[in-house]
């Protein structure tokens, strides 16, 4: 193998993580950020009338905790009106508990952030240097697909064998206290969003995934036969 074919192979490769990266991290943001996938869930997991609290009510207050997240609003201090009076929605361990959410998500972006910039100068650097080789692209593709459906179809399996197992797992890795772990009778935030929320979420987030990846398939599929159809 020659240096250059040595060195796209690489560069192939890191665009490949990048690429995955890149189309995971831009599926959580928009589920995550979509103010109409909470009202339904709030709606099928009867939050309101759990909380004592109008659905307006509390999706003013979800609109207060995602622009806190997405580093619109500095701080979770607010009240809202509960069982007819006044209240801190927020207890102070929901909101120690968000600034860990928050600095995930801060992390996240950054990621997907840079891997886009550097999809994006592999396909410049593509298109410039190999002249748009349709079948290298294509085979590209099919790997991105490859690499990228393994993990997450055999973490499908495992969410549908026994999710808050490997929910609490995610926990474990992903903070270093035990702020996630929060009382029903003190803390909202787990009133807002029981485990089947979070479970609902999940699997969102990868069939969304899933299907992105179905289309780089069949997407480097065509390019494939594109290019065979052409080299006749």
């Amino acid at each position: 193998m020659t240096r250059n074919k040595v060195l796209w192979t690489i560069f192939s490769a890191a665009f490949i993580c990048m690429l995955i990266l890149v189309l995971l991290f831009t599926d959580v943001q928009l589920v995550a950020f979509n103010r109409g996938y909470y009202e339904k869930q709030y709606e099928k997991y009867q939050v309101p009338a759990g909380i004592g609290i109008s659905m307006p009510e509390l999706m003013s207050s979800t609109e207060k905790l995602l622009d806190y997240i997405d580093g619109k609003r500095n701080n979770l201090d607010f009240t809202s009106s509960i069982k007819g009076e006044q209240q801190e929605f927020f207890s102070e361990r929901d909101k120690l508990h968000m600034v860990d959410v928050k600095n995930l998500f801060v992390q996240g972006k950054l990621i997907r952030n840079i891997g886009i910039v550097f999809c994006t100068l592999y396909l410049l650097l593509f298109f410039w240097k190999r002249k748009g080789d349709v079948r290298y692209l294509s085979k590209v593709s099919i790997f991105a697909f490859v690499a990228g459906i393994v993990p997450i179809f055999l973490l499908v399996i495992l969410m549908n064998i026994d999710f808050y197992k490997y929910f609490t797992a995610f926990h474990e890795i992903f903070f270093n206290n035990d702020l996630w772990q929060l009382e029903p009778a003190k803390d909202r935030l787990i009133n807002m969003y029981p485990e089947a929320f979070f479970s609902d979420t999940a699997f969102r987030i990868a069939y969304l995934y899933i299907g992105e990846l179905v289309a780089l398939f069949i997407a480097g599929i065509a390019g494939l036969k594109y290019s065979t159809k052409r080299s006749k």
